[in-house]
Order: C-alpha cells, then sequence, then structure tokens
C-alpha cells in the first residue's frame, strides 16, 4: 500500500530531463491566485531534502518567491493591486512614474539581482530628461513602496536595495502674492459678475477642486458657514471605447456624477472636510453672484456658461488672465499658481498671528502632531483669524 503524504508536506516527482522537482503551496497571492514554490534537485534524496527545508519556511512565514521575477513581471502584479485601493488620482501619480521611468529602466532586472546602482540609473534617467529632484524623489519612493509590497510577498529583494539615498529635492519656488498684488487682482476681478471664486480662494485658501465643486446646499447664509465636503475631479473610464463600462475606481469610493467624466469626490483625508467662517464681503458677492449664476441641475455655485462644471483648465486661464489684467507675475517670471492662493491665506495668517492649529484647521493640512489632532479649533477662532486677513485684503 502506497502510503500517504502528510498534508503540507509538499510532494517530489522527476522530470523528463532526470532532474527531481519539489513542489508545495504556500498559501495565495494577493492578487488572488495560488502560490506554488518549487525546488530542484539532483537526485530524489537531494529534492526531498530541499522540500524539508522549503517546508519549513512556509511554517515560519519565510517563503522566497521564485527568483525569475522581473521588475516588470512585479510591477504587472502589483498596480492592479494599488488601483484596487487608491484613488483615480492617487494612482495615475504612483502608476505613471512606475510605468515611464523604473519599468523603461530597469524592467528586464529580476527582483533578486537588483543593487543600489538600478536604483541610481532610475534617477539618473530622469535627470537626463531634466526633471527636477523632487520628481525623482517621488519616483524612487514609489519604487521603494513597490519593493516592499515585493518582499512582504516573498520575493527576496536584496535588502542594500532599500539602503540607496533619496535624491535631493529641489526647493519650492512656490510663494505668496504680496498683499499689493492680491489687492491688483481682487480690483481686476471687480467687473466680474463671478468675483466671489476669487474672493473666496484669496481668503480662504480653498482649494481649486474645492472651490469649483462648491454647492449651493454648502453655503448656508443663515448659519454664515462654508462647508467643504466635495471637490471636483475628472473620473478615468474603465475602457474608453466602451464608457458603458463606467469608472475605473477603488471599492466604496464616494463620488457623484455630474457630466460626463467630471465627478464630486470627497476630499483625500478627514482633515480635507472643514467648515469656513462666510464673512460679510463673501455673503454679500454670493448673494449677488446667486441671481446672475447660470442654472446647473447639480446646484454648482461656479459653473461654466453653459451650466456645466467649470473646467481646470478654463479656471486657471482665467487666473492667469487676472493677474496680466493686474500686471503682477511670480518672481521667476511666470504666472503665480491657482494653488498659491493657499500660500496666499496661510501667509497672511502667520502675519497676523493666528496659531498653527487654526491655520491647519482653515487649511485643511495634516501636518500638526498627534495629540494636536485630537483637538478642535471653535468658529470664533477660525471667524475672528479669517477676518484678519479680509482687513489685509481690503475685504473687511
Amino acid at each position: 500500500m502506497v502510503k500517504r503524504r502528510e498534508y503540507g508536506s509538499g510532494s517530489v516527482y522527476q522530470r523528463r530531463d532526470g532532474k527531481w522537482i519539489g513542489a508545495i503551496d504556500a498559501g495565495f497571492t494577493a492578487s488572488g491566485g495560488r502560490r506554488r514554490v518549487t525546488v530542484t534537485g539532483r537526485t530524489d534524496a537531494e529534492a526531498r531534502r530541499r522540500l524539508r527545508d522549503k517546508v519549513a519556511e512556509v511554517k515560519s512565514g519565510i517563503v522566497v518567491m521564485s527568483p525569475n521575477t522581473t521588475v516588470k513581471a512585479w510591477a504587472d502584479t502589483w498596480l492592479p493591486i494599488k488601483e484596487a485601493e487608491l484613488s483615480p488620482k492617487g494612482y495615475k501619480a504612483l502608476a505613471g512614474p512606475v510605468r515611464k521611468w523604473v519599468v523603461s529602466t530597469i524592467g528586464s532586472k529580476r527582483l533578486t539581482q537588483l543593487t543600489p546602482a538600478d536604483i541610481r540609473s532610475v534617477e539618473a534617467k530622469q535627470r537626463e530628461a531634466g526633471l527636477k529632484g523632487t520628481t525623482c524623489a517621488a519616483t524612487q519612493r514609489a519604487l521603494f513602496n513597490m519593493l516592499r509590497a515585493a518582499i512582504a510577498e516573498g520575493h527576496a529583494v536584496p535588502t542594500r536595495v532599500l539602503m540607496a539615498k533619496m535624491p535631493k529635492t529641489s526647493p519650492s519656488d512656490r510663494k505668496p502674492l504680496s498683499i499689493p498684488e492680491a489687492l491688483a487682482v481682487i480690483a481686476a476681478a471687480r467687473d466680474l459678475p463671478h468675483r466671489s471664486r476669487w474672493h473666496v480662494a484669496l481668503l480662504t485658501g480653498m482649494r481649486q477642486g474645492e472651490c469649483l465643486g462648491l454647492t449651493w446646499d454648502a453655503v448656508d447664509f443663515d448659519a454664515e458657514e462654508i462647508v467643504v465636503e466635495w471637490q471636483l475631479q475628472r473620473l478615468p473610464y474603465r475602457d474608453k471605447r466602451d464608457r458603458s463600462k463606467g469608472f475605473r475606481v477603488p471599492a466604496e469610493y464616494d463620488s457623484v456624477q455630474v457630466h460626463k467624466s467630471w465627478h464630486l469626490v470627497r476630499p483625500k483625508s478627514k482633515a480635507g472636510f472643514r467648515v469656513y467662517p462666510l464673512l460679510p464681503v463673501v455673503a454679500a458677492s454670493l448673494r449677488e453672484w446667486r441671481e446672475h449664476a447660470p442654472d446647473n441641475p447639480h446646484g454648482l455655485v461656479w459653473p461654466n456658461t453653459l451650466g456645466r462644471p467649470a473646467s481646470n483648465i478654463d479656471d486657471l486661464e482665467e487666473w492667469h488672465a487676472l493677474q496680466g489684467a493686474a500686471g503682477v507675475g511670480h518672481p521667476a517670471g511666470r504666472y503665480y499658481h491657482v494653488h498659491e492662493c493657499r500660500n496666499v491665506t496661510a501667509t497672511r495668517l502667520r502675519e497676523a498671528g493666528v496659531d498653527g492649529l487654526t491655520i491647519t484647521s482653515l487649511l485643511g493640512h495634516t501636518s500638526l502632531s498627534t495629540s494636536e489632532g485630537y483637538m478642535t479649533v471653535d468658529a470664533a477662532s477660525k471667524r475672528a483669524a479669517l477676518e484678519k486677513v479680509a482687513a489685509m485684503l481690503e475685504l473687511g
């Protein structure tokens, strides 16, 4: 009678080329496939000895995957996993650099044979293309995350690879408009019926997507508050040629379709949900704009002239046009970015002596220490802070 092998001890067989193969199931991969680990021996006894060692590794939780897996092969496995976890915008920021720079540079390299020099070669290729250190550092962080996930899956990535130095980041040239510049832009927007758009941006520091996704039901004139709980964003189609398949978003991703690929999506962090005091000058300009705003079925505060979501590109062009009309611009010779409106708010708040907790609460940042994260900022403190900024911008 043939004795059955103990469950979990694997099996041994001889290939046609004469080599002996030991195989064992080692659970499942993160993508759901069965993980099959094999060993090779010149004799039956050698294969069994190596298989016993491998069984011990499996039981201890240390499993080395195929030594032939390349960086590209692992990226092809890992990226779909991340696509199901991250927001569309976050996934794009991760997958783009991995596919364009990592896979194209070291995709053919085996994970087991990677060296710090391979990591540096990715940065070198980006530097040759004229990219800045900040971009190189972001790419390397994505690469390191991918390699750590490979290690967690059982791939034998050399530890020294993760000890490679991070690229030096380039100093940011972002800066706020000066008070005279901000006043000039506000003056240039004075004849716009929707000038409230730029009052809110410069006074509160709301992000572009938050402004374009603001709805009238989030503006409470009686309570004198603006609630930030959505932002406008384009979501990618699963199949551009067959849009009936819907949009590529992770499970339980909270979004509301507004028009075609435009959606209202939730802020990326809890800090993004916040309440702004509605100061009288902003309330007045919003009330006036509500009388002339294009009708739209979604209740957007600042839609385009057709009542559809305003494009972030059109919004940016208007911001540049206002700077051109005001005769202002960044010292580097470019226009100020829309995001630099937040720098205006942050800088003016700091100049007004507002405490850091109130500033981060208003801007929706998450950079405070853990202990401060359990603290709250009362509405009166936030209102007093914005009133100081309004006075500086002569909006009081």
